[in-house]
């Protein structure tokens, strides 16, 4: 199990660097660590969380994983507000190194596995865009890296995920630039051998994905050779709708609960058919895809 105490010591900094910390994210980290080293009571939480962590480490199915922090209990130390999320994220950071040693164990390359973890200095950047403040909202999502099963190949991230009794190669889209065909598939061919290497055991037909860019009624309002079209017509998409409104403003605006649509920023074809939409009574929806490997002899 992972010393917290140790592990948010001295060598904080560089730890945070590789992980993904922009340098104000990195700041408030350490202000927040040396808080939370100097309160018995918090540092306790934070070694719970650690241990819980670390106990899943290498567990593919988290749906039977016991959840590591309760979502009602404030990180405060000495009476003074840390944020939100800031001892689950410090967890986080203290069992980083467990992780890098399960992909070690793999054979899996430091580059590629620093880069996989970073993504926990990427969520906690959301949150500042998002909130405007230092703290964490997606530690529910990071379990899944904290898990050994995401991997952040070139433009996408994948993991491996359990549909119907088939094992899936997982697609996500993190924020993080153009969504190129020639970085889509660059990815897509990366998972292959990344997977087929480091997890043999775990054979998979094909990619699938979650999302509210499957819509197809960004086809009705986006050009026909934008990124984002030719992204979804990859996909073969499954008959559910799921409600998509908050994914939209979310990973169009960095909003979250109830937005005043006439404060979102206009400026692009997408933002504009997005709050044109949701205004007239309309709704965006996400929808499942499947999309097969591509012949890796080609």
């Amino acid at each position: 199990m992972a010393d917290v105490r140790a592990r948010l010591g001295t060598d904080l900094p560089d730890l945070l660097r590789r992980l993904g910390f922009r340098d104000d994210d990195a700041a408030d980290a350490v202000d927040a660590a040396a808080e939370v080293l100097d309160s018995p009571a918090d540092l306790a939480r934070v070694q719970t969380y650690a241990d819980r962590l670390s106990t899943a480490i290498g567990d593919l199915r988290l749906e039977q994983a016991e959840d590591p922090w309760p979502e009602d209990e404030p990180a405060v130390a000495h009476g003074r507000d840390l944020g939100a999320g800031v001892l689950a994220m410090l967890a986080l950071v203290a069992t980083a190194e467990d992780v890098h040693d399960y992909h070690r164990s793999r054979a899996i390359d430091d580059d590629i596995s620093w880069r996989s973890l970073s993504d926990l200095g990427q969520q906690v950047w959301v949150h500042r865009l998002t909130y405007d403040s230092f703290g964490l909202h997606t530690q529910g999502w990071l379990r899944i890296a904290w898990s050994g099963d995401l991997y952040w190949l070139g433009r996408l991230q994948f993991n491996l995920q359990l549909n119907d009794g088939e094992w899936v190669l997982s697609t996500h889209i993190p924020r993080t630039g153009p969504l190129t065909p020639e970085s889509v598939q660059e990815s897509f061919r990366a998972a292959v051998a990344f997977f087929g290497r480091h997890f043999a055991e775990f054979p998979v037909r094909r990619f699938w994905c979650s999302s509210w860019l499957l819509d197809p009624q960004l086809t009705e309002v986006l050009a026909a050779d934008s990124n984002m079209v030719r992204f979804q017509r990859l996909w073969q998409l499954d008959p559910e709708e799921m409600e998509g409104d908050g994914d939209a403003l979310f990973f169009t605006f960095a909003r979250r609960g109830d937005v005043d649509l006439d404060s979102l920023p206009q400026d692009t074809t997408l933002q504009r058919a997005i709050v044109k939409r949701l205004k007239s009574g309309g709704h965006w929806y996400a929808r499942r895809g499947s999309y097969p490997l591509p012949d890796q002899s080609a």
